[in-house]
């Protein structure tokens, strides 16, 4: 069975309040009739609070009788993870990334792991930046050093 949202205070307290107000107009009404459409008027009045009573159950009656939500086994496939990258690679990749935003990055870390995979052979050092003081190389320059490292046997 569906479980209701906890009523608010707000709620309740308005229902109450509107029940009270309903009742102290009815008493009025009541005692002004004639004494011999009294009866009727409390037959009406009662007839009137069992057919808000059966709506609400009848409400109730359905929510309990309609579908509940999609079962997990039904519902739609989660999307699939993306594959996992290696921990070297990503060290790597962020290396580089540093490496173009920083000039000391790439003086003090990434150039010399690049002239360790270079070898013995020396690597052309790429050309600073022009107007941007503490920014390193940029990526098509790193780019092209890793190509031509990947040339050499």
């Amino acid at each position: 069975m569906p479980q209701h949202p906890r009523r608010s205070r707000r709620r309740v307290v308005g229902r109450a309040v509107i029940v009270a107000l309903v009742a102290l107009a009815a008493m009025p009404a009541y005692l002004a009739l004639s004494p011999s459409w009294r009866p009727a008027a409390v037959r009406l009045a009662c007839a009137a609070a069992v057919i808000a009573g059966c709506v609400r159950a009848l409400r109730w009656a359905r929510e309990a009788a309609a579908p509940s939500a999609v079962s997990p086994l039904d519902g739609h496939m989660p999307p699939a993870a993306g594959p996992e990258l290696d921990a070297r690679f990503l060290a790597l990749r962020d290396d580089v990334i540093y490496g173009a935003r920083s000039r000391r990055y790439f003086e003090v870390i990434l150039w010399p792991r690049l002239g360790e995979l270079a070898g013995s052979e020396m690597l052309p050092r790429p050309a600073d930046r022009r107007g941007l003081r503490r920014r390193g190389p940029s990526l098509r320059a790193i780019e092209q050093l890793v190509a031509e490292i990947e040339k050499r046997p």
